[in-house]
């Protein structure tokens, strides 16, 4: 009997066409059938024309952002749906019984655990909890610039994508930098080798693999050279806060900074799959394919290892082009 298709919707594609190619062709290796589906707010997202399916989105906060998805979802029957930006997680993942209802799965992290990675306080409380070593963060407090102990780090307290993050090493620079920065805190400085953890969780919530990538160089809050370091303690470290962590689904990414004196201090969890993603899956994190097969009943088995160290990925870029813009429709 012939299965029935796997369609996937994917939101706010923006830039992400390495990772919907990949997932393309996923399809064409485990001879599965299905489209890809995406929408965006913009009809100039360069992800959107890699799709079989574009449409245009309201705003995430609009009140007819779920309603919308979950028409779309049922008209097409959407089998898996993928979060792609961290401004809409937490409505994704408050309606996740919605699309449960017409039969999607929206791969996404529980409410709680969103909440908790949306600013630098939650997630510094959460390492916290749960034993984890991480950086101290503390409020920014006028007057104080001469007795703060430097370096420091100041950052947005809901930033993501490594914005707005700057190293304050004198009073005066702190002077600038706090007027310059939204909703500034501040934090311990830690130096060191910088690591995002690829972690894939099953639908069930179970930590099934890690892929350390060490950042070699960042270009507007992306990573642009990486390369897979195994580095033990990293790895160790990255299990013991992966096993811990409760409510997770499908491929999150942690950062941490692992310091000459052997230190592993992590600083940022983002429940969705990170900028970086396309060295893990060409060193061997197929992480498109693992979900499908678990979407379709199929256990990948033991992924801990079922990737090569060493890899590098040098990034540069890439073009779509077009004649014209499509009309797309809009929901």
């Amino acid at each position: 009997m012939a299965q029935k298709p796997m369609n996937i919707l994917f939101t706010s594609v923006g830039r992400r066409v390495a990772l919907l190619r990949h997932f393309r062709s996923t399809f064409a290796r485990l001879n599965i059938s299905g489209r890809l589906l995406g929408v965006d707010v913009s009809a100039d997202a360069p992800a959107l024309h890699e799709l079989d399916d574009a449409r245009l989105i309201c705003r995430i906060d609009d009140s007819r952002y779920i309603d919308s998805l979950v028409g779309l979802c049922a008209q097409e029957g959407v089998a898996l749906l993928f979060p792609l930006i961290d401004t809409d997680l937490m409505k994704l993942s408050r309606g996740r019984p919605d699309f449960a209802r017409i039969g999607t799965n929206a791969v996404v992290s529980d409410p709680e655990l969103i909440e908790a990675t949306s600013n630098k306080y939650k997630t510094h409380d959460l390492f916290n909890r749960l034993g984890i070593d991480t950086p101290a963060v503390f409020e920014l407090e006028h007057g104080r610039e001469a007795v703060y102990h430097y370096p420091l780090f100041i950052k947005p307290l809901d930033g993501s994508a490594s914005k707005g993050i700057f190293k304050i090493n004198t009073a005066r620079e702190l002077l600038f930098f706090r007027e310059y920065v939204e909703r500034p805190i501040l934090q311990e400085y830690v130096s060191g080798r910088e690591f995002t953890l690829d972690m894939l969780y099953d639908f069930n919530g179970a930590l099934r693999c890690i892929v350390p990538r060490r950042r070699i160089e960042v270009r507007s809050g992306e990573v642009s050279k990486s390369v897979i370091d195994m580095d033990p303690a990293v790895m160790e470290a990255g299990w013991a806060l992966g096993n811990k962590l409760q409510g997770a689904r499908g491929v999150i990414n942690v950062q941490c900074i692992r310091t000459a004196e052997g230190r592993v201090s992590f600083i940022e969890i983002n429940p969705r799959f990170g900028g970086g993603t396309p060295l893990s899956l060409y060193a061997g994190a197929d992480f498109p394919r693992w979900l499908l097969q678990m979407a379709r009943g199929d256990d990948p088995g033991d992924l801990r290892l079922a990737f090569t160290p060493g890899v590098y990925m040098l990034r540069f870029d890439d073009a779509v082009f077009l004649p014209g813009l499509p009309a797309l429709q809009k929901m």
